[in-house]
């Protein structure tokens, strides 16, 4: 059996997302943070601590990348897991101040190029919470390596 040759790296993680409540006006939240990017069992993932502007201070979040299916994992403040497959709907509980609810998710586009030196990911998907279409959302993330990040002035 092949041995897998460890990664672990510093990385630069750029996020644009964008939700759309029913009768609320679209959110925005554009994010630069350092992650970290590291391979275990094959598999690709991507971690980093979320900050005040997503409203999630205390919270790690970590993604796993598999071809095509992602896995977001949140600990902390606001512990949540929710799947990402390409014309999946994922059911899970999402962990609020005022208790847990189930949420349901609905993946329409899913493209992820991440690999050791980085890339992107672009996730489509659509939030229901008790059967009910809560919003659209649109996520996007770039990582990039520290040592060959562009500096930003």
């Amino acid at each position: 059996m092949e041995q897998e040759t460890p990664l672990k790296k510093d990385v630069i993680i750029t996020i644009a997302s964008s939700q759309d409540f029913e009768g609320c006006e679209p959110d925005h939240i554009n994010l630069i943070t350092a992650g970290r990017l590291y391979r275990r069992g094959g598999k690709y993932f991507v971690s980093y601590e979320e900050s005040e502007l997503t409203g999630m201070e205390g919270t790690r979040t970590t993604l796993k990348l598999e071809d095509q299916q992602v896995t977001m994992t949140r600990t902390g403040t606001h512990p949540t897991q929710m799947l990402f497959a390409k014309n999946k709907r994922h059911v899970g509980l999402y962990q609020t101040d005022v208790g847990s609810m189930a949420i349901s998710t609905h993946t329409s586009h899913l493209v992820n190029t991440i690999g050791e030196n980085g890339g992107s990911l672009a996730i489509d998907y659509t939030v229901e919470i008790d059967s009910t279409l809560a919003g659209t959302h649109r996520f996007e993330m770039a990582v990039t390596p520290s040592d060959g990040a562009p500096h930003l002035s």
